[in-house]
C-alpha cells in the first residue's frame, strides 16, 4: 500500500528522457507520495528507461497501463512491471473476475498492489451503472484499493461507505479535468492524483505546494 505523508500523487504523463524526468522528480520529490506512470514512459523511454527511473528515484511507482485484458496478458504485465521496479498497478474492473482474480493473486505473491478502476473521471457511464458490483468484486478478489474520480465526489463518498477504512482510494482528475484540489480527500479519498496542473506550471514546486495547501485546507467542496 502507498504510505501517506502528503496525500499527493503525481500523474507523470510526459515524453521526456530519463535524465530530465529524474531532475523534475527530484525538484518536487518531497511533496509527493507516489508517481503514476503509463503509456508516455513506456512508448518514450521503454522498459529499460522505466527501470532506470524506478532505480534512481526512491518513491512508490504506480503503473497505469489501462490493464483490462484476458488473464494471461494481465499476468504477463504484472510480471514485467515487477521486474521494472513498479510497486503497484491499476486494473480495470471491466475485465471481470475470471481475468482479474488470477493476476491479482500473482501480484500479491510478487508484493505488488492492485488498484481497481471503478469509475472514470469523464464519461464511463457503464462503470457508474455497475459501481456496486465492481466495488464488491474488487473487495472479493483482494485489491489494495480503488480508483475513484475527483470529478465525481458522490462516487468517492459511496465507495468509501462501501469499503470502510481497509482500502485506499486514489482520485485522478484533479485540476485540468475539473476536480477541485483538496475536495477528493475531503470526500473520502486517501490520495489526489495531479498531473498537468503541476507539470505544465512555470513553477511546478509552487503549483504542488498550492495543491498541498488545498488538501490541508479544502474549501468550496460540495
Amino acid at each position: 500500500m502507498i504510505r501517506r505523508f502528503t496525500g499527493l500523487i503525481l500523474a507523470f504523463d510526459v515524453d521526456w528522457d530519463v535524465r530530465r524526468s529524474i531532475m523534475f522528480l527530484n525538484e518536487i520529490g518531497d511533496l509527493i507520495d507516489a508517481v503514476k506512470i503509463g503509456w508516455y514512459q513506456l512508448l518514450t523511454i521503454g522498459p529499460q528507461g522505466i527501470r532506470e527511473l524506478t532505480s534512481n528515484f526512491s518513491k512508490y511507482f504506480l503503473a497505469d497501463f489501462k490493464l483490462g485484458d484476458v488473464v494471461h496478458i494481465n499476468e504477463y504485465v504484472v510480471r514485467r512491471t515487477h521486474e521494472l521496479g513498479i510497486n503497484g498497478v491499476i486494473m480495470h474492473a471491466v475485465a471481470g473476475r475470471d481475468n482479474l482474480a488470477p493476476a491479482i493473486d500473482l501480484a500479491r505473491k510478487l508484493d505488488i498492489d492492485v488498484y481497481l478502476l471503478v469509475s472514470m473521471s469523464s464519461g464511463g457511464e457503464l462503470y457508474d451503472e455497475n459501481l456496486d458490483y465492481n466495488v464488491s468484486l474488487g473487495m472479493n478478489i483482494g485489491v489494495s484499493g480503488f480508483i475513484v474520480p475527483a470529478t465525481k465526489p458522490d462516487v468517492i463518498r459511496k465507495v468509501r461507505s462501501m469499503v470502510g477504512g481497509n482500502y485506499q482510494l486514489l482520485s485522478p482528475g484533479v485540476g485540468v479535468q475539473g476536480g477541485r484540489p483538496g475536495c477528493a480527500i475531503a470526500s473520502g479519498a486517501d490520495f489526489e492524483i495531479v498531473g498537468r496542473s503541476i507539470i505544465s506550471s512555470e513553477s511546478p514546486r509552487e503549483a504542488a505546494l498550492k495543491v498541498l495547501n488545498a488538501i490541508r485546507n479544502p474549501v468550496n467542496c460540495s
